[in-house]
């Protein structure tokens, strides 16, 4: 590894990569600062860890996804998740800050500018990013928080609150908060900012079972509650008539509320994972690559473990807990 990247660091196979970060990342420096884009947040990277300006770097993009949650038989809470995006091998990332909560988090590697040259020693530094890269997680207290786009205008709020953007609110989320009111109160503290050329809503579930969703509308932040205790997020508007001319994700929702209806919400990790699968993406973009379903993950909030596989191959299916895996895994 790299001098400046402290931890473990090691591939599981050629879709999957483990990392142990264990840098401090100064997130509470980063927030005090305030951070209004990618470049913001890179350039804060670049002097915390004394880096070139070309070692720490992160691309923008947009991507579709698929959130819901439900409970086993046993009362368990879950929260499934399927990423969509162009196919590229994905970043399993633990952390574990001395003033926040241990968590598990997932990215993939393209959105770090390291793609599948991983493996070489010029791209490392790259992962110094990898806490403000996570698109979905869960942490110590069962809060599991995942992000979802709408192809519409980002949010850009100016209300005179520190700003913040999409990736470090969800990593404020994993390192200091344990239930969704604490989500909630925590993102009304900042001004929004999606620097990722769309906008995103969220989805959070903590181990209690209650679930919220996050949307920006008009720059405004509001607050989904479901009329029973579940919910579900694809890629457009959740709040009741309000028009998304981009959205999509009608048929993943049709099919969603089936599943529902058939299992009444009740499932194990298998079953959400089978959901998953039917709902994931896989097709031809206009510009020549393919969109899939990147990774898949299934996370349990009290047993504090997540069902994973990554790039659609559900027959390679592991079981990750918040320690990073030191011996091999099957």
């Amino acid at each position: 590894m790299d001098k400046l990247l402290k931890g473990k660091f090691r591939k599981l196979n050629d879709n999957i990569f483990l990392l142990k970060y264990e840098n401090d990342y100064a997130l509470d420096a980063l927030l005090d600062r305030g951070v209004k884009n990618v470049g913001e947040l890179a350039s804060f990277m670049q002097k915390h860890f004394k880096a070139g300006k070309d070692e720490i770097k992160m691309s923008k993009g947009g991507f579709a996804c698929t959130t819901f949650n439900a409970h086993t038989e046993n009362g368990d809470h879950i929260m499934a998740r399927n990423f969509d995006f162009k196919k590229a091998p994905v970043i399993v990332v633990w952390t574990n800050p001395e003033k926040g909560y241990k968590s598990i988090g997932v990215t993939e590697t393209d959105v770090l500018l390291v793609g599948k040259k991983l493996a070489e020693k010029e791209n490392k530094n790259h992962l110094l990013l990898a806490p403000y890269a996570c698109m979905d997680g869960m942490n110590e207290k069962g809060l599991a928080i995942a992000v979802v786009e709408i192809k519409t205008k980002a949010t850009k709020q100016e209300t005179g609150k520190k700003p913040i953007i999409t990736t470090v609110a969800i990593r404020a989320a994993l390192d200091k908060c344990a239930t969704v009111d604490e989500v909630i109160e925590l993102f009304g503290q900042y001004d929004m900012h999606d620097s990722l050329f769309a906008c995103y809503h969220y989805q959070v579930t903590d181990a209690s079972g209650k679930t919220a969703i996050i949307e920006y509308i008009d720059n405004k932040m509001t607050v989904l509650y479901p009329d029973d205790k579940y919910q579900y997020l694809v890629n457009k508007y959740a709040t009741p008539g309000v028009p998304c001319e981009k959205g999509f994700g009608y048929t993943r929702e049709k099919w969603l509320a089936e599943e529902f209806a058939e299992t009444n919400h009740i499932m194990d990790e298998k079953r959400a994972m089978k959901i998953l699968e039917r709902v994931k993406l896989f097709y031809k973009h206009k510009r020549g690559y393919m969109i899939t379903s990147l990774w898949s993950v299934i996370y349990n909030l009290e047993k504090k473990s997540c069902l994973f596989c990554a790039n659609m191959e559900y027959d390679k299916q592991f079981t990750f807990t918040l320690d990073y895996p030191e011996n091999n895994i099957h």
